[in-house]
């Protein structure tokens, strides 16, 4: 069963945002989530798939961001299996950031993969949307975005610097849905021989729906506020701005 998103009026001028918690059954059990809603008739539903720390303030501002746009954005607690709601900050506590390692190393990605399908299904039954949900993951999150692009039909895929791309190659010819790829060309976990393997990949595809960016100078996170030894203000914003407009394209051509 499906828990509705009920959209209030919009107030004044200012796009508003109504955080709320979401329920998606999976089996005897569920996974929960958090919800940002905008109050005014959505564009559409973004899956906003996160890092390896959790569910943390940065997933649920990069959530709110989106929904100022008028996107319902979901961001699913995919560790719900080994820990519900965790919250490991952003990678500044080492032994934090050790324990996200630990959380992703035990990850079971299939499991996640269907668990992912499930909140896709969920946003889409959503009575106040039409079309298609489109996804977007960072690292962890954007290879787990790439698993679900292949596994299930979403409107379309972002990946902000995903890890382990250059192994998902398959999963990239299978995908139908138009793909969105974004590296920083200093990212300690994607060398620039491992980017252009990936480039390579999508170019395969020959779909001129597909876009490939990457960064001069930018770093892994380059495109998370909360971490402030890499965050990188001008690419976060021409990515920002990347995303936005290929989302727009995309989930108006879904909508009925």
């Amino acid at each position: 069963m499906s828990t509705y998103i009920l959209l209030g009026e919009t107030a004044g001028d200012e796009m508003q945002i109504r955080p709320q918690l979401a329920r998606i059954e999976i089996g005897n059990s569920y996974m929960g989530g958090y919800l940002a809603v905008p109050s005014e008739k959505p564009r559409g539903g973004l899956i906003v798939m996160q890092e390896i720390f959790g569910v943390t303030p940065a997933m649920r501002a990069i959530a709110d961001d989106f929904a100022a746009e008028g996107f319902v954005a979901l961001v699913p607690d995919i560790y719900w299996r080994m820990q519900r709601d965790l919250d490991l900050g952003n990678g500044e506590d080492p032994t934090q950031r050790q324990l996200a390692v630990e959380f992703s190393n035990r990850f079971d990605e299939g499991l996640g993969t269907n668990d992912l399908v499930a909140s896709l299904d969920w946003l889409a039954d959503c009575s106040s949307l039409k079309g298609k949900p489109g996804i977007i993951g960072f690292c962890l999150g954007g290879r787990l975005a790439v698993r679900v692009a292949s596994a299930a039909n979403p409107a379309c895929m972002v990946s902000m610097y995903g890890v382990k791309l250059e192994t998902m190659g398959e999963q990239i010819r299978r995908a139908k849905c138009p793909m969105q790829f974004h590296f920083g060309e200093n990212d300690n976990h994607n060398p620039m021989s491992t980017i252009n393997k990936v480039r390579e990949m999508v170019d395969k595809r020959r779909l001129s729906v597909d876009e490939f960016f990457t960064y001069p100078e930018a770093e892994h996170a380059f495109y998370n506020r909360f971490r402030t030894d890499r965050f990188d203000e001008k690419a976060h914003k021409l990515a920002r701005s990347r995303v936005l407009d290929f989302l727009l394209r995309n989930l108006a051509a879904t909508a009925g």
